[in-house]
């Protein structure tokens, strides 16, 4: 049991060792932050043991939850009884991030109703800001010219779509939508015909400008197979062969990842105006991506809400990888994530209010 918990600290040392490390740098690190809620768990457990066994041996478990301490900090939210502020009109601005999925093109949700389901809430939710991850139009494809219906039904006339792929008069890409004019716009880093990009448009507010950057960082591409041989891996044989595949496909996102995050972080750094950073980081807080990203910026959801705040529907509900980032200039008035099931993402939105020149 001393060895089991010498692991287990040593492994939770590690894991907080993998918000400051590149994963170009150590790739085999930025593995350990996916697991630190179950390090969490074991190293309290190993806690609470050893107290009651041998107390002195309860020093090795309090070094892996001393360690844990700024990812607990980054990770749970605490605000268990504050209560969402009301906007100023006129000075405050909701912004929403939405990985769509595409809107259900291939009817992935098994419901043919939610396209009409996500209008739906977005206009019970009223944004003045939305940007979409995994965005899909078409101006052929009868019901999908996506960008014509939120911009009549939303009454949101300026937009910005990156497109990452085109077949015919198919286009899919990254898109931010907005009541308030688009005085500039432009993408950051894209790969080629992949979806993964961050684009950034200013926003002229009343006197104020304001960049928000949308994005949609690299995807671990676990296929349907890959996850069936996660939750089968007591079979050895199933185990071994899959995971040489799956160690591979993380492997490359995560240096991806990091290679993305640190050009944004560049880019934002020298941006005229007070920045908003959304999107689909494909990451946990307890990762390089989250920590780079963030920087000194306030984290929407840390700010007013609480728990986990899982955004990701589709294995566990333990992995919070969709943002909303604001400059400290900012007032974040509220915070809320969405639990219908429209996509394998939740909707995550925040308001804020603006600083007066």
């Amino acid at each position: 049991m001393i060895i089991f918990s010498v692991i287990c600290a040593l492994s939770m040392v590690i894991c907080l060792c993998s918000v400051y490390f590149p994963p170009g740098k150590a790739w085999l690190v930025a593995f350990f932050g996916l697991f630190f809620i179950p390090l969490l768990i074991l190293n309290s457990g190993l806690g609470i043991f050893w107290v009651v066994v041998r107390i002195r041996h309860a020093i090795i478990p309090l070094i892996g939850l001393l360690a844990s301490v700024p990812l607990i900090i980054n990770t749970f939210g605490f605000h268990f009884f504050s209560k969402n502020e009301k906007d100023e009109p006129g000075r405050s601005v909701k912004l929403l991030s939405f990985n769509c999925r595409n809107f259900d093109l291939y009817n992935w949700q098994h419901n043919s109703d939610t396209k009409k389901n996500i209008f739906r809430m977005l206009m019970d939710e009223q944004p003045d800001v939305v940007c979409f991850q995994e965005f899909y139009t078409s101006d052929e494809y009868k019901g999908w010219n996506t960008i014509k219906d939120l911009t009549e039904k939303l009454k949101m006339p300026y937009h910005y779509f990156f497109v990452s792929n085109t077949v015919e008069a198919h286009q899919w890409g990254i898109a931010t939508f907005s009541r308030y004019k688009i005085i500039n716009s432009g993408t950051v880093d894209h790969n080629g015909r992949d979806s993964r990009a961050c684009v950034f448009t200013d926003l002229q507010i009343d006197s104020n400008v304001v960049r928000v950057y949308n994005l949609h960082l690299q995807s671990n591409h676990l296929s349907y197979s890959d996850y069936n041989a996660i939750d089968l891996a007591d079979d050895t044989s199933l185990n071994i062969n899959s995971g040489t595949s799956i160690l591979k496909k993380m492997k490359h996102a995560y240096v991806t990842r990091g290679k993305q995050v640190q050009m944004i972080a560049k880019h934002a750094q020298s941006s005229p105006y007070p920045v908003i950073i959304c999107g689909d980081l494909n990451d946990v807080p307890s990762s390089f991506a989250y920590h780079e990203l963030r920087g000194n910026r306030q984290d929407a959801f840390l700010k007013k809400s609480w728990g986990i705040g899982f955004t990701y529907d589709y294995w566990l509900p333990l992995f919070r990888i969709d943002y909303i980032f604001a400059d400290p200039k900012f007032h974040i008035n509220s915070f809320k994530t969405g639990n219908e099931d429209l996509s394998d993402h939740y909707p995550v939105s925040a308001s804020f209010t603006l600083n007066q020149k």
